[in-house]
């Protein structure tokens, strides 16, 4: 248990600094993740599976700007918890989110740490142009953020594994997770709702539900409703 909680805690640690030294590489997103806590914990399919499923739910989250974002923790979190305590993928995922949402407000506790305790040290290197000191409190802000990733998932993993076998727990995790197709609609739709496309979305929901068309045919139903709305759309050249 604990040569786990230390694997999973690295693991965390490693996606967080990404942002702090590396810049947006994309190794802190869900599907790399997830399948290097498989690998670690000896269920490298399952690392996979669970990822490509957190990583189509956030796959419209991405940093801009200054403005941070929070998919490292519930990632490993849950794919470290589904691999070791037998929870579904859609338990798993049921996890994920509010764990992501509670470590957004933890990054923004760091964020607020990092200002304080080395903007002074920087702003002072820099007017001595002491560059060893810049370099050194970039590389710093990055070790606070890794340490602290390493010890709370570290000891959210241990504590969730014990607190997972509760009935309680698994029961309400069970019932969240069906929940979670309205919940990954809903995520895609603020990143990418047009209402020029709206009947497009209503076919989709109405073919499966009244007709009930499979995956392949909606897929392919989708496919044919691009090809007639290319061929009809005014193109610029036609206009002039």
């Amino acid at each position: 248990m604990i040569l786990q909680a230390i694997l999973v805690g690295l693991v965390a640690g490693y996606g967080r600094i990404e942002q702090s030294w590396f810049g947006q590489q994309m190794i802190a997103r869900p599907i790399w993740l997830c399948t290097l806590v498989g690998l670690l914990l000896g269920d490298l399919k399952q690392g996979v599976i669970i990822g490509g499923t957190l990583e189509l739910i956030w796959a419209g989250v991405v940093q801009i700007g200054a403005a941070p974002t929070e998919v490292v923790s519930g990632s490993v979190l849950a794919s470290a918890l589904v691999i070791t305590s037998g929870l579904t993928v859609e338990e798993g995922v049921a996890l994920a989110i509010p764990v992501a949402l509670l470590a957004s407000v933890m990054n923004t506790f760091i964020s607020s740490v990092n200002s304080a305790v080395l903007s002074s040290l920087t702003n002072k290197a820099v007017e001595n142009c002491d560059t060893k000191m810049i370099w050194w409190t970039g590389i710093g802000g990055g070790i606070i953020y890794f340490v602290v990733y390493f010890v709370v998932i570290a000891l959210g993993f241990m504590a969730g594994s014990v607190a997972i076998q509760a009935v309680i727990v698994r029961y309400g995790l069970t019932n969240a997770s069906k929940l979670l197709p309205a919940i990954g609609i809903g995520i895609l739709l603020k990143f990418t709702f047009d209402w020029k496309y709206a009947g497009f979305f209503a076919l989709g929901f109405l073919l499966p539900t009244y007709l009930g068309m499979g995956t392949m045919g909606v897929a392919l139903t989708g496919l044919v409703c691009a090809y007639i709305y290319y061929q009809f759309k005014p193109r610029a050249e036609e206009d002039d």
